[in-house]
């Protein structure tokens, strides 16, 4: 009988180990690549497949006001009653002012409360078998609803109306409506949180996050299986009424079908199905020679209250006759994991092009950060040949990985410095993908000196509340970016603004020099084909003037309000836009009553607001589980963020291989060398 020798046993032995390793792995790849989304209770156990949404947005544009109904669906397909939560994204300026639940024939209209009074009010119809809706806040563009007791088959419809300002720049009007969210990244504070068994530990989180869940289908790129798992459908259709005849209606990313059914009234639909994974963008031109340069609307109360729109667009000559002055460029790029694929992709475009683009009186400096800060140089370099490719080197060697440490990256380029002779630009290139945005717009503020920080989104679904409001901080304007086909024009746009000085210590008054209630306030700083927008309360103001700083001198604009177009829903943009700056510009707790007051004055959404409706009759059955809808994973995005999912479970195992490969090969080395000392 052939018999092995102690080492043979013992390689045979780490062999077999390797084997039924590779093969565990191989196991967890494949259930990896064709997971099943499914429902857990409270103790862990299976529930069954989650809920179906359907989404639809309908859009009616009307002068400069976007009025929208986005109508969720959810479809309970389980044979016992559930309750469900969805976190989905709204536009950052929406001023979300109803909502209704619908459940067969029967509506009840929601109710804007203190939204700790309405989250009792919820819990209470919850435990107590109502059907019951709850929309929250949770940041400018991210919302919750829920949902309770929906029964087995049965669809709850929830409705909601929100109005938004349309963009206008460059005499391009724009919308944008998000479909997803980008995953956030939660720096860690170091505040500790203990409980009640005196054991300490650090909270990520912020209080009371509440973050999406991702169809894992979309993460694996292989994957054909897709059993239990939802399909989100969506639509959208838009009604324009502007009065003017449109050119150039251009739909960035979806296929829409246009129709021109009467004179400066068109009808667009997005005519693909579950494209609910990138922002809808939808841009358009009136027919027209020269840039709109005023538009006036406003809003008559009964109880003598005026409100008025403005939107202002300087003559373009107080900026093309003024000297170009040096600048100081300052490149920063997120290189985090969020930005893995299509964005890290534009970001590394965008910065070759915003090189090509630099004077040779300008100096520049290019700073990489996810969880560190990795600058090209220790201070800014002179736009010479040679330093302009050894930033090109350098932007090739960004790769992205790490978590979006966006403080160490302000705290590189601000440090609250003035400058003499130079203009100081910051060029913050990112998808915005973090949750501890006010910290850093406390930050901003306090560091921003003589610098001025524009904002770039990078990415399919970016957090533009986070790029917005920073570019407001910051002095400068934010720019989105949604492919790399859009990162020559919109760079070259963004360069031919920075070209030129601003418009600073922009005011508004009336025809007598009394300053008027109007918000955002204080109001940016005014660049080369951007205009302002502005909500205002103009008591028995018949003009308005705004007034600002150029290098050429003062400037003063005056547009009459009498002149003016009728429009309804100004009065919610004017608190909306005073809700924002009161948040922006001051502690929350100190503002929080005023914040709270406007909000229920107005009936709009808030971080202290919620809207509950609840219906009185009582369902058979109490949902013991909660399913959550999900959301696509952004376009191009490859999900590498640092977390603590099965991909640590991969990598561990991953790691026990390695380790007994090793041990194999030190072992059979061992053996080696003592037959040859024999």
């Amino acid at each position: 009988m052939f018999k092995l020798s102690k080492p043979t046993k013992m390689l045979t032995k780490v062999s077999i180990f390797i084997f039924i390793a590779i093969v565990l792995l191989a196991s967890f790849k494949s259930h990896a690549q064709s997971p099943k989304l499914e429902l857990f209770d409270s103790n862990g156990a299976p529930a069954g497949p989650a809920i179906i949404l359907k989404s639809d947005a309908n859009m009616t544009l009307t002068g400069l006001i976007n009025h929208v109904v986005v109508m969720q669906t959810y479809q309970n397909e389980n044979p016992f009653a559930v309750n469900a939560r969805y976190v989905f994204p709204l536009p950052d300026e929406s001023a979300v002012h109803a909502m209704t639940m619908r459940i067969g024939e029967r509506v009840i209209k929601g109710q804007i409360d203190k939204k700790v009074e309405a989250e009792k009010k919820y819990e209470e119809a919850k435990k107590a078998g109502k059907q019951a809706a709850l929309v929250r806040q949770q940041r400018a563009n991210m919302f919750i609803t829920n949902v309770a007791n929906i029964g087995p088959g049965e669809q709850v419809i929830i409705e909601l109306e929100y109005q938004e300002i349309i963009d206008y720049s460059s005499g391009t009007f724009a919308i944008r409506f998000p479909t997803t969210i980008t995953p956030r990244y939660h720096a860690i504070s170091g505040e500790v949180e203990v409980n009640t068994q005196n054991q300490a530990h650090v909270n990520p989180l912020p209080t009371g996050w509440l973050s999406p869940v991702y169809s894992i289908q979309n993460i694996t790129q292989n994957s054909t299986q897709t059993d239990n798992v939802p399909s989100s459908q969506f639509s959208l259709n838009i009604d324009i009424d502007v009065g003017l005849e449109l050119v150039d209606i251009n739909s960035k990313f979806h296929n829409v079908d246009v129709q021109n059914t009467a004179f400066g009234q068109y009808k667009i639909a997005l005519n693909e199905t579950n494209e609910v994974n990138r922002d809808f963008v939808l841009e358009f031109k009136p027919l027209q020679k020269e840039q709109a340069q005023a538009a006036f609307f406003t809003q008559q109360f009964e109880n003598g209250d005026r409100y008025g729109l403005a939107m202002l667009m300087p003559p373009g000559d107080h900026f093309t006759q003024t000297q170009r002055l040096p600048r100081e460029m300052v490149f920063v790029v997120d290189t985090s994991g969020s930005m893995h694929g299509q964005s890290m992709e534009q970001a590394k475009k965008a910065l070759f092009y915003a090189l090509s683009l630099l004077d040779s009186d300008d100096s520049f400096n290019i700073i990489g950060f996810d969880n560190i800060v990795t600058p090209m140089s220790d201070k800014p370099l002179i736009a010479s040949d040679f330093n302009l490719r050894r930033a090109e080197r350098f932007i090739y060697s960004l790769e992205a990985d790490g978590g979006t440490e966006i403080q160490g990256a302000l705290n590189a380029v601000l440090d609250g410095s003035q400058f003499d002779g130079f203009v100081r630009q910051v060029v913050f290139l990112t998808d915005g993908s973090v949750s501890n945005e006010d910290a850093l717009f406390k930050n901003i503020q306090s560091k921003l000196g003589d610098s001025r920080l524009f904002t770039v989104g990078i990415g399919s679904a970016p957090n533009s509340f986070f790029m917005r409001r920073a570019a407001d901080v910051g002095k400068g304007s934010f720019t989105f970016i949604g492919s790399t086909s859009e990162v020559q024009p919109k760079m070259q746009q963004l360069f031919d603004k920075l070209a030129h000085p601003a418009i600073t210590n922009l005011a508004l008054s009336d025809e007598s020099g009394n300053s008027l209630d109007f918000w955002p306030s204080p109001l940016p700083d005014l660049y080369f084909g951007e205009p302002i927008m502005v909500a205002i309360k103009l008591n028995n103001a018949k003009s308005v003037v705004l007034a600002g700083q150029t290098a050429q001198g003062p400037l003063s604009i005056k547009l009459s309000t009498q002149n003016s177009s009728s429009a309804q829903g100004i009065a919610k943009l004017w608190a909306r836009q005073k809700i924002k700056s009161l948040l922006l510009y001051n502690e929350q707790n100190t503002v929080k009553d005023k914040v709270q007051e406007l909000a229920l004055t107005h009936q709009l959404l808030s971080p202290f607001t919620a809207f509950i409706a609840i219906e009185q009759t009582h369902i058979k059955e109490v949902a013991e589980q909660t399913a959550q809808a999900t959301n696509a994973v952004p376009q191009g995005m490859a999900m590498r963020l640092p977390q603590t999912d099965g991909q640590s479970r991969l990598h561990i195992l991953l790691g026990c291989i390695l380790l007994l490969g090793f041990g194999a090969l030190k072992i059979n080395r061992s053996f080696k060398l003592s037959r040859a000392r024999k």
